[in-house]
């Protein structure tokens, strides 16, 4: 890329100038070779940006699921004792748009815009990326532009959440002053495996010297001896959300379904407290409580009505819909008990995985289930598609392919008819991979514009 390319770039729509900075060596290597970690730290380099320099306090959150929700909790919780937060997650909630967010509310255009031509124009310094060089990862550099928002904005914290991994992740880059470890499980085995052991001891490399402290969520016996481990040698303080539970924990996060929502949420709010400057007063409790209170996060248990047409504007039809980003069977299991407490039973589950994801666990799961078992196919989706066989064809069981998508990104759909119809049919579960849950949250009208609100 030449200088010439760089200034036609910064000429395209914000979506478009980003698909090609942050998505472009991706593109070309992931079938090839891998994200180089080497090639981020020169990267920074170009930019003069030394993340062991960074003003700010930052909050590292890495786990194989719910690592969202303790995102979003905790920039609540910190928010709540009036420090000037800038959250970053992985992946967005409707688009990569609100993947960066100050004070609970997504970075502005020009923001953004301002990261990615720093990036553009650093990147250009570099060698190109090559097969046996590595690419810049798109989590990475959605990172890294979360940083360099919070250095233009003065972030006083920065909640920052991993992609996959912990010490191969770019998250890795940063010193953390605490970290949130969600559940690990068996997930990514094939990248940070093969046991469930090796995950955990690559998710808790983040617990470097700096960090002070540590907040687990439950975890099995062999995991929580790792992270024990971890923070001995580090001489890190290792809190579980059980024996800190207080009551303004409860109060923070008792509106919460009771289970893995409650148990990650409460890990961020104790991070987002810990990491405050402000004393934890009756003022900051009854503020923590409104601010917690009023987090609005799409896609993990979030209930919907489903519009007439596409757009939040649309006369609704009486149709619900509970949707949520589980991958597992036991996150299935809540996500339907999620859809029997808000409207007595899904009528249909709308389900989409890649192969890589617990396909047969799904298909267990749903076996008493007594309404249809919908797979829907995304065309072109770069996590993939299971086999057609891996999905049952009998009495209840349908398989679905989102043709109106066209040849375009999913990620980059508005929405799709096909799914809505699909919605119209009976209140229902839609369930899976967060490019699915994104597209349905897009073709229902929801909005991701404010994560939380702090008032006062």
């Amino acid at each position: 890329m030449t200088e010439n390319d760089d200034a036609a770039l910064a000429l395209l729509p914000i979506a478009e100038y980003e698909e090609q900075v942050v998505f472009a060596e991706w593109r070309e290597l992931r079938q090839v070779s891998s994200r180089s970690l080497p090639r981020m730290r020169a990267l920074m380099e170009l930019l003069d940006y030394c993340p062991a320099e960074a003003a700010h306090r930052t909050v590292g959150v890495v786990g194989s699921k719910g690592k969202g929700t303790a995102t979003a909790y905790a920039s609540a919780a910190a928010s709540s004792g009036g420090s000037r937060v800038v959250t970053v997650m992985s992946p967005g909630v409707l688009s990569n748009a609100d993947r960066i967010r100050v004070a609970g509310t997504a970075a502005s255009e020009d923001l953004r815009r301002r990261a990615l031509e720093r990036i553009c124009a650093a990147r250009l310094q570099l060698p190109p990326a090559t097969e046996s060089s590595g690419y810049l990862a798109p989590t990475g550099l959605f990172l890294l532009m979360g940083f360099l928002v919070a250095r233009e904005v003065r972030a006083d914290v920065v909640v920052a959440e991993a992609g996959i991994g912990g010490a191969s992740d770019d998250l890795s880059h940063w010193p953390l002053d605490g970290v949130i470890v969600t559940g690990i499980f068996g997930e990514h085995l094939d990248l940070l495996g093969p046991a469930v052991e090796d995950v955990a001891r690559d998710k808790s490399a983040v617990i470097t010297a700096r960090t002070q402290w540590v907040v687990t969520c439950p975890q099995t016996p062999s995991v929580q001896a790792i992270l024990q481990a971890r923070c001995q040698q580090i001489g890190a303080q290792l809190v579980t959300p059980e024996a800190a539970r207080e009551r303004w924990i409860d109060q923070a996060v008792s509106h919460l379904p009771v289970g893995f929502a409650q148990e990650n949420a409460a890990a961020g709010v104790i991070a987002g407290v810990t990491i405050s400057t402000s004393p934890l007063t009756d003022t900051h409790v009854s503020k923590l409580s409104a601010v917690t209170r009023s987090v609005r996060y799409p896609g993990r248990l979030s209930v919907h009505e489903v519009p007439a047409g596409a757009g939040a504007s649309s006369v609704g039809t009486g149709r619900r819909c509970v949707v949520d980003s589980a991958v597992s069977r036991t996150g299935l299991r809540a996500a339907l008990s999620c859809a029997e407490d808000q409207f007595g039973g899904a009528g249909q589950v709308l389900v989409c995985l890649p192969p890589s994801k617990d396909v047969a666990g799904f298909v267990a799961e749903l076996d008493g289930f007594s309404g249809p078992k919908v797979f829907v196919e995304m065309p072109g989706a770069y996590v993939g598609t299971p086999e057609r066989s891996e999905w049952p064809a009998g009495s209840g069981w349908e398989w679905v392919r989102l043709d109106d998508l066209g040849g375009q990104e999913v990620h980059q759909a508005q929405g799709s008819a096909q799914l809505l119809d699909l919605l119209h049919r009976a209140d229902s579960l839609a369930v899976g991979t967060v490019l699915f849950t994104s597209l349905t949250l897009r073709t229902v009208g929801a909005d991701a514009a404010q994560l939380f609100t702090v008032s006062g």
